[in-house]
């Protein structure tokens, strides 16, 4: 099939072009301006198509993406970052191209696509979360947000790099409710979301539903974080209860596409402490057993399974790591960390030993394009790591959905039902 991805620059679109083009799809990218993204690198892509920067401005985003669509004929459209927010308010514009593409309502979608939405419908379906105070203009329950600390303090929008900040104590709380009020966070009603901190692992989830239905669904430990809070490695863990939380919340919201949690494990319990509505990462679910992308493929298509169908699910200890994240993470530490951490990658030691690479495998990528993505990194580390900080912070301006770009999304929704 020929499908077209709705991000070139991220983790997730850089692993779903891989398994897409292993199985011999022709995959194709929407890419905004930028030096470098990690899906046009890659043998696996077969052309990028030029739309403007989604952050800045969805609409524009998406009048490119319907030019595109309506060209030139594509099978699937496979929504890979925070696209999935325009596509589902705008479905059906995107249905009259004809191609097929799985994305939850939009009503649904409003209940997860915020932090503070996505507390209250975590709270609806009976989930595990952390201890949550809602802070508004008022400042009327900052009192109770203090009972929290440590915490964390989150925008409603935003990735976790820009959108949270860690409170130890009550003049940490202060200067950072000062500092998002002078960003302009509660304006036009807006709030902010403080959380109790809880000590653990982070749990990464995914599920694919179908209308209400889980299909299938993969879980992982982040056994050793990467830059920016990413996973650089990852052993897979599907606990039982994880299923069921899922199924329950998927048929609560009947959802529709993929869904993906951030939890914390903390004495065999996970505490729920984020959502986003699509996939994330498939790669060490599809090698734990589980093809997360081929599942999405069917819902996309409409090809339903039997009733009584039990979700499928991964194995457990499946390791794997991404090599890119680990320099990132080491360079911080200086050049000779940084050089160590290639040499323990390329020997197949500690933390590398049986673990296998998500990002930039070798096998069935044209062996010099993938090597020579890793070589580039590591010079530009060498460098100086603040030049691919300086493209990371480009890459997520690319692709996250802005406070801006989700009021314009919501405006136009509620002006359509006036």
């Amino acid at each position: 099939m020929k499908i077209l991805l709705t991000d070139a620059s991220g983790l997730t679109s850089r692993q779903v072009s891989t398994i897409l083009s292993r199985k011999h799809h022709e995959v194709h990218v929407l890419s905004p301006p930028g030096l470098i993204s990690l899906t046009k690198i890659t043998s696996h892509t077969f052309k990028s198509h030029l739309v403007p920067a989604f952050s800045s401005s969805p609409y524009a985003w998406l009048d490119a993406t319907l030019s595109i669509l309506r060209s030139e004929k594509f099978d699937i459209l496979f929504c890979t970052q925070e696209q999935v927010s325009i596509l589902s308010a705008e479905a059906k514009l995107i249905q009259e191209t004809g191609v097929k593409f799985a994305v939850p309502d939009f009503e649904s979608l409003k209940r997860v696509m915020d932090k503070v939405s996505a507390c209250k419908a975590l709270s609806d379906a009976g989930l595990p979360q952390p201890e949550s105070v809602v802070l508004d203009s008022s400042l009327e329950t900052l009192s109770q947000c203090e009972a929290l600390l440590p915490g964390f303090v989150k925008t409603p929008i935003g990735t976790g790099s820009a959108g949270v900040r860690r409170a130890a104590n009550s003049d940490d709380l202060a200067s950072i409710v000062a500092d998002f009020v002078a960003k302009g966070c509660f304006d036009d009603g807006g709030e902010l979301l403080v959380q109790k901190e809880i000590q653990g692992d982070l749990l990464m989830v995914c599920g694919v539903f179908d209308h209400g239905r889980l299909r299938a669904w993969h879980a992982c430990l982040r056994v050793r974080e990467g830059t920016g809070g990413g996973a650089s490695k990852k052993i897979s863990l599907p606990l039982e209860i994880v299923g069921k939380h899922l199924q329950g919340f998927g048929w609560l919201l009947k959802w529709h596409g993929a869904l993906s949690f951030d939890a914390i494990l903390e004495g065999g319990r996970a505490w729920y402490i984020d959502i986003n509505p699509r996939i994330v990462e498939p790669v060490n679910g599809l090698l734990a057993g589980v093809d997360l992308v081929e599942e999405l493929l069917q819902v996309s298509l409409g090809n339903e399974i039997e009733q009584d169908t039990a979700p499928k699910h991964s194995i457990e200890g499946i390791e794997t790591h991404q090599l890119i994240l680990a320099m990132l993470k080491a360079a911080d530490e200086g050049r000779i960390q940084l050089l160590g951490e290639v040499f323990k990658a390329v020997m197949g030691f500690h933390e590398y030993a049986g673990s296998r690479e998500e990002l930039t495998p070798l096998d069935g990528d044209v062996l010099w394009v993938s090597a020579n993505l890793t070589v580039l990194f590591l010079g530009l580390l060498v460098l100086g790591p603040w030049l691919v900080r300086r493209l990371s912070g480009d890459t997520i301006s690319n692709y996250s959905l802005s406070p801006k770009g989700w009021k314009a999304i919501l405006a136009k929704a509620y002006a359509k039902e006036s």
